[in-house]
């Protein structure tokens, strides 16, 4: 015997109404699971910022083009205090510095490396007898420069 054209498509609408509710439940738990990630990306970010601003040593945040994306208290007392923040940083130090950076940038991996405490890597002198530095790489194509013993 045919089965009723209408048992069919009750059956194909309720298999379509199962999905949309399992893929609804699906989008509830990822926006769930993205909220609480911003949050956290927020809670590290205002940590972040309250470490550097206790900072004295020099310390650079860059982006993966290379301009300043955050300055800690010491950097900020050296380098024009926050209006550095968004110029490149070939703009704000001296050329044989801004190339010292480049030069431990391409040298260095990307995060740490194995058995290697952050930046002992990285550390270098910029020219001799002027302020060595430490370069770390961040995944994204950032760093994380210290400038030690950068004059005032």
């Amino acid at each position: 015997m045919p089965r009723d054209a209408s048992a069919d498509q009750s059956e194909l609408l309720s298999e379509m109404r199962t999905r949309i509710e399992a893929a609804a439940a699906d989008i509830e738990r990822l926006t769930g699971e993205l909220t609480s990630r911003e949050e956290w990306v927020d809670e590290l970010e205002s940590i972040i910022d309250v470490v550097l601003g206790l900072l004295d040593t020099p310390v650079v945040v860059l982006g993966d083009d290379r301009r300043i994306r955050a300055v800690s208290r010491g950097a900020s007392q050296r380098l024009e205090g926050d209006v550095v923040v968004g110029k490149p940083l070939s703009s704000v130090v001296p050329d044989e510095l801004f190339a010292a950076v480049e030069a431990r940038l391409e040298e260095a991996p990307t995060g740490p490396a194995a058995g290697a405490e952050p930046g002992e890597r990285a550390r270098q002198g910029a020219v001799e007898g002027s302020t060595p530095i430490d370069v770390e790489r961040l995944p994204g194509g950032g760093a994380v420069v210290v400038f030690r013993g950068l004059a005032r």
